[in-house]
């Protein structure tokens, strides 16, 4: 073989590693995919018992809403209705009420971390609608001088000028939610999502 084809050989040898060198080598795949931010099309808010629809109205002209919205008083759309206002050191009436929803089989409260508000020295729990009628239920609670009181539930939606509803970036929801929750006649503020997310302006998904 003369010098010139060894040359012409060793070079297609090269190309031909290289070539083969570059399908073996995995690129780095990016998996982080920026996730669009959810949008709060409105707000439902838990109010302490009694307050009143022009109380709430003065609550809400005092938060910076950023937009127009609607409200809508006293709805009691969940099965939150009810609710009872426990010391935290009181731990009589709550064996009791316990014993008692064993030996009757029947849950006269929500026990369940995430339903229970835990304000100050006291715990809020929320009572089922057949526990205000039970006798047993309510004598435990004449026992200890406490009485059923009822949540007051509002919703909020979010709308254009023209009373068309609106969506806001979960962002500005949650700078509603904390100066809400910083009015003593607020239990608890939660967001109404929609997902996809939604262009207000064509009024289409955008995904």
């Amino acid at each position: 073989m003369s010098k010139i084809n060894r040359k012409i050989a060793i070079f297609i040898a090269f190309l031909t590693l290289v070539v083969v060198s570059g399908l073996l080598i995995k690129m780095p795949v990016n998996t982080n995919t920026s996730a669009p931010e959810s949008q709060v099309a409105g707000i439902y808010i838990q109010f302490k018992d009694g307050i009143s629809e022009p109380e709430v109205k003065d609550i809400l002209q005092n938060i910076n809403m950023t937009l127009n919205y609607s409200m809508e008083y006293d709805t009691n759309t969940t099965d939150e209705r009810y609710y009872i206002i426990v010391d935290k050191d009181n731990w009589d009436i709550r064996r009791e009420i316990s014993k008692g929803m064993k030996e009757e089989k029947k849950e006269w409260i929500t026990t369940s971390p995430a339903h229970v508000i835990s304000e100050g020295d006291n715990y809020v729990f929320t009572v089922s609608e057949q526990a205000v009628q039970d006798k047993k239920f309510l004598a435990i609670l004449d026992k200890y001088n406490i009485k059923v009181k009822k949540f007051t539930w509002c919703e909020i939606h979010f709308e254009n000028p023209d009373g068309s509803r609106y969506v806001i970036q979960e962002k500005n929801a949650k700078r509603i939610k904390n100066e809400l929750e910083q009015n003593e006649n607020i239990f608890t503020v939660d967001f109404s999502y929609i997902y996809p997310p939604y262009d207000p302006t064509t009024k289409e998904t955008v995904l």
